[in-house]
């Protein structure tokens, strides 16, 4: 039997011991840090293909266009979508797209990235180009097009996939299956540019070496020394992702 003077003595006692381990607890909770804010995981990813190629900075945000600009607009432009894989991928449809450009301009560079295109799809890469008149004359344009579609197969040769379109025929033989992505990288060194298609290099050419007068009289822009960096959409759909840069 407990008297009742240290029954109280002892309810005092653990009333004490209570509150100081609530203290110690309130304490304890408030020192613990915030959690870190999530990071998109389509930012994540640029960053960390960046990382692993010295000297290449990421051209496309994974969430929106800043960075970029219109030349011409068709429809509602592009857009920015999941690629189902962690990333985001810069798109434009049969309706919607129309020339996009870098808002930087790039003298002498290597561009990387992926595309994926749909059955009979057409666009282009404009390089050293201006934000007006049409870039494959004014600039030059590396062809982007499904190699395979029958209502390409009696182009001329310097229209097909990465040729320095009408200039500089490319190899033909390197693109994956329409629907599969593709990895590309654009040089422009100078006088030199060069494309590497899956791996493979399908034009390495000189343009010092383009002699011919109408050439030369049709595309002035093979004279450009600096300019933008584009998608030149001609009505189709067209995916592209992983977009990076090394300035040279």
């Amino acid at each position: 039997m407990i008297e009742p003077r240290s029954l109280a003595v002892s309810i005092i006692f653990a009333v004490l011991i209570a509150g100081c381990t609530s203290e110690h607890h309130k304490a304890e909770t408030s020192a613990a840090p915030a959690p870190a804010p999530a990071t998109k995981p389509a930012v994540a990813a640029a960053a960390a293909s960046s990382s692993t190629e010295a000297g290449f900075t990421p051209i496309f945000n994974g969430h929106d266009l800043a960075g970029w600009t219109y030349g011409n607009k068709a429809g509602q432009g592009y857009a920015v979508r999941d690629d189902g894989a962690g990333g985001a991928v810069i798109y434009c449809t049969v309706a919607d797209g129309g020339n996009l450009y870098t808002e930087k301009e790039y003298p002498n560079f290597i561009l990387r990235f992926d595309f994926k295109l749909t059955p009979g799809a057409n666009n282009g890469i404009g390089i050293r180009a201006p934000l007006s008149g049409n870039t494959a004359y004014l600039g030059m344009e590396i062809q982007v097009l499904d190699d395979s579609a029958e209502k390409y197969a009696h182009l001329r040769p310097a229209q097909y996939h990465g040729s320095i379109y009408d200039v500089v025929p490319a190899e033909r033989g390197h693109q994956k299956k329409v629907g599969e992505w593709n990895s590309e990288e654009i040089t422009a060194d100078g006088r030199h540019i060069k494309v590497v298609l899956n791996g493979a290099t399908i034009v390495d050419a000189n343009l010092d070496e383009v002699k011919d007068p109408v050439k030369l009289a049709k595309h002035p822009g093979l004279q450009n020394k600096s300019g933008h960096i584009g998608f030149l959409g001609h009505g189709a759909e067209v995916e592209f992702r992983n977009l990076r840069v090394k300035e040279l």
